[in-house]
């Protein structure tokens, strides 16, 4: 049997599918082996033999089958080769092209890209057969992956998913201790030819035979093959499978209508099944997470305890009760109180006895906690009318008998988190760590919701801060020119002051930016009225101490108004300690 030594044959005439089981713990080597039994060859055609999944959805997690069909491969090749193998996995949701549309291409969007693991060990069914050339074989290295399918950052009439695996074989590791070591040319390799050789037979050069190699002269060109080696595969057919959303999430906040030392805000969380599906969803977690809260449970009674059976079309309400750690600020017309709340919710589909795919969604959000207006005060009576005049009045603790504001707890004196509310119609937020490293990029979440009546698209960018000159620093002094009387000997002032230099030299130092943005442009929107959209900004830290950034200006794409953002979180900057 002839094996496969050769590093770039390998992969050759090796064949690469992707199979989704449609039972959830299925066992793929005795369905291969039977179907190879029974006399199937094509790759396809063995594959056909396992049923496979007709729906997917999104937010699930589901355990794909990446298998590699390798031809006449030795054992050997086999050992030495598979480890160096990388494989990884991708899944685009596609828009087929509608036929009444020809020349255009299908959307396609990225929602999953994922590598086997180093650690994960293949599955190796090996079938041998005699051919025409004599005697073969087929190895078959199967490898699990569990991918998430995320959902689609466009907007799809009828999504499929598309899954696409690729194989690269890594050259093998050469130890530098042995190159460094070894001075002799590898066995069976030619050395250059003599461009002196022909001097040899020469009487008066008898004592020494002149040596120069070609290599010195020439340009050495390896030897061309008739076929280039081969060291990455890609699979060439596409499977189009559809795929709709089990579930939709919302959540939902109200504030209590009634003051107290600290704000109070009830939070509704809906999970509704699509009517795409025709089984049992059953939720068995929904988690909430407030950063500095404590998150109480009202819903759980008889009935709305976890888990939960859900019918398609049902819509589960789950309530809760979020207190913050901290009390109500003092002044609130120039502070906001904005938490964040992390939401996971996870779940099954029972779609058969055997298939029972999982799915899991999770986002985070921002809840404000800021003070409330006064719930007594009423409309206006009959006898006094007056224009413009306010539903309610906000009332501060510790007036009218209220209880005063309980002191920050858990709270530190660094803001992790800043809440804006711009002219342009919209509340933006920034929340990112309070102690960074200098030299270290790190990240703040910026969280933008669109309250205005008008869709809106902006540009983001981050300016700098600049160390302002001092102009106390340099302090005038009469010129070396003004010392004598100019009136007396008649000579004009000196065009240039040597001070003024020296005033704009002391001036000009100390320029360089301390904390610089690398995300350079950040675009958001469209965002129809309403919605909301979440996005990063990476920033660098090049000095130790507190670092502040000048302004985050947002930019109207559509009106070019501009609005720059001056409230932002606070930044400490230390330098790591070498041990």
């Amino acid at each position: 049997m002839p094996g496969i030594e050769s590093h770039g044959e390998f992969l050759r005439h090796a064949v690469l599918e992707t199979v989704i089981p449609h039972a959830t713990d299925i066992d793929i080597e005795g369905a291969l082996s039977s179907a190879l039994e029974e006399g199937a060859e094509d790759l396809s055609e063995v594959l056909s033999s396992i049923p496979q999944r007709s729906l997917l959805f999104f937010d699930e997690f589901v355990n794909a089958r990446i298998v590699l069909r390798l031809s006449n491969c030795s054992e050997h090749a086999l050992k030495t080769r598979l480890p160096r193998l990388d494989v990884r996995l991708d899944a685009f949701v596609v828009n087929p092209v509608d036929p009444n549309t020809e020349g255009t291409a299908p959307t396609r969007d990225l929602i999953f890209s994922g590598v086997v693991g180093e650690n994960e060990d293949p599955l190796v069914v090996v079938n041998a057969f005699e051919g025409d050339e004599g005697k073969g074989n087929h190895v078959y290295v199967i490898w699990k992956i569990e991918a998430f399918l995320n959902r689609p950052r466009v907007r799809i009439q009828y999504p499929s998913v598309i899954f696409t695996a690729s194989a690269t074989l890594n050259p093998p590791k050469v130890s530098e201790h042995n190159n460094r070591d070894d001075r002799y040319l590898q066995s069976l390799v030619p050395a250059s030819s003599n461009v002196f050789e022909p001097l040899a037979a020469d009487p008066s050069l008898s004592t020494e035979s002149p040596f120069l190699p070609a290599s010195r002269l020439l340009r050495v060109v390896p030897a061309q093959h008739t076929e280039e080696p081969i060291y990455n595969i890609q699979q060439l057919t596409e499977h189009p499978t559809r795929i709709v959303p089990a579930a939709s999430a919302r959540i939902r906040y109200s504030r209590l209508n009634s003051y107290s030392s600290r704000p109070t805000t009830i939070a509704s969380l809906d999970f509704e099944v699509t009517p795409f599906l025709a089984c049992e969803v059953v939720l068995d977690q929904a988690k909430l997470d407030l950063s500095d809260g404590n998150v109480e449970t009202l819903s759980d009674i008889p009935g709305l305890s976890l888990p939960i059976t859900c019918r398609p079309r049902d819509d589960v309400t789950l309530v809760y009760k979020l207190t913050p750690e901290y009390g109500p600020d003092p002044n609130p017309s120039t502070t906001a109180m904005v938490s964040t709340l992390d939401i996971a919710l996870s779940g099954v589909i029972n779609l058969s006895d055997d298939c029972r795919p999982k799915i899991s969604m999770q986002w985070r959000t921002n809840v404000d906690f800021s003070l409330p207006l006064n719930p007594t005060f009423g409309g206006p009576s009959q006898v006094l009318q007056r224009n413009n005049r306010p539903a309610s009045l906000p009332m501060l603790p510790g007036q009218a008998g209220l209880p005063p504001s309980i002191p920050p707890s858990n709270r530190s004196s660094l803001r992790e988190r800043a809440y804006s509310t711009t002219d342009l119609g919209v509340t933006i937020s920034f929340s990112g760590p309070v102690s960074v490293e200098v030299s270290k990029p790190f990240y703040w979440d910026v969280f933008i919701v669109n309250r205005s009546g008008i869709p809106r698209k902006f540009a983001m960018t981050a300016i700098p801060r600049r160390k302002r000159p001092d102009p106390r620093k340099h302090v005038a002094r009469p010129s070396s020119a003004s010392a004598t009387s100019r009136k007396e000997d008649q000579v004009a002032e000196a065009v240039t002051d040597d001070n003024i230099i020296h005033a704009m030299q002391k001036t000009a130092a100390g320029q360089d930016a301390e904390l610089i943005s690398l995300s350079t442009d950040v675009r958001v929107g469209p965002l129809l009225p309403g919605t909301c959209h979440s996005t990063e900004l990476k920033l660098l830290p090049l000095a130790t101490g507190s670092l502040h950034l000048e302004a985050v200006r947002l930019v109207d794409v559509n009106t070019n108004e501009t609005t720059d953002i001056r409230d932002l979180p606070d930044i400490l900057a230390f330098e790591r300690k070498r041990i």
